[in-house]
């Protein structure tokens, strides 16, 4: 399955190979990798190389190292978290504009709306119903939740029954919630948020796609607003102007 991995970058070229054998099916979730002598011998390689590739393998979820008489490098199937938390990343050294990623969130939000209001069931309403009212429980005691925030809108992808539109909501509804963290925007902004989240849920709960779509875009576009009204970067970049990030020290 293996060749001898070249010398130049050897442990990017292991990671590579084994990454390659995992999309071609030839590896698959919870198989057992050769102990890590076979495999060094198999890669021409030393064992620090070679657990220097494990390490990439792990940080990119394609593998699971368990310690152990029964343990060893095992293949493992890439969750949503850390993807996610790879998305969120990107996002953070791109650094996009307000304008910028309130654009990418009027393509699909609205959208997914629209599908959640025509394939939404009743199970699927008494879980919003009781987030909004945990929602709304927190807001009177002076806080704003971010999880049920980015439940909200978790939620709602879900009812659309596509596991790539659920990765592309949680994401963005991460990336948001850094940014709102660190805009600190005010009590009266996320009673707005809460307040835009139930005319959405009124919305689904009398099944009308045209009007979800339409709240939805309304509530995206009025976050904007309200995360440029706090935010006191002159570009209204998301974590400072890409100049302030290329002179930022490491």
């Amino acid at each position: 399955m293996f060749k001898t991995a070249k010398f130049s970058r050897i442990s990017e070229n292991i990671v590579q190979q084994i990454r390659q054998a995992i999309l071609k099916g030839e590896l698959r979730p919870g198989d057992r990798l050769p102990s890590e002598k076979n495999l060094a011998e198999n890669f021409g390689v030393s064992k620090a190389s070679l657990r220097e590739a494990f390490r990439a393998l792990e940080a990119l979820g394609l593998l699971e190292v368990r310690q152990g008489v029964s343990g060893g490098a095992f293949i493992q199937k890439v969750n949503l978290e850390t993807t996610r938390d790879s998305i969120t990343n990107y996002i953070f050294f791109q650094n996009p504009s307000i304008r910028e990623f309130t654009e990418l969130r009027s393509i699909f939000e609205p959208r997914i709306a629209e599908m959640a209001a025509r394939r939404i069931t009743d199970e699927d309403m008494i879980e919003l119903e009781a987030n909004l009212a945990q929602t709304k429980k927190e807001l009177d005691a002076g806080r704003f939740s971010y999880e049920l925030d980015i439940s909200f809108h978790g939620k709602i992808a879900s009812v659309a029954r596509n596991s790539l539109i659920c990765l592309i909501v949680d994401s963005m509804q991460n990336a948001l919630v850094n940014i709102k963290q660190l805009i600190e925007p005010d009590l009266n902004f996320s009673k707005q948020v809460y307040l835009a989240h139930k005319r959405v849920f009124n919305s689904l709960r009398k099944r009308d796609p045209e009007k979800a779509a339409a709240e939805m875009l309304k509530h995206v576009q009025d976050v904007e607003k309200g995360l440029v009204k706090f935010c006191d970067v002159e570009s209204h970049h998301l974590f400072g102007t890409p100049k302030e990030l290329e002179n930022s020290d490491p």
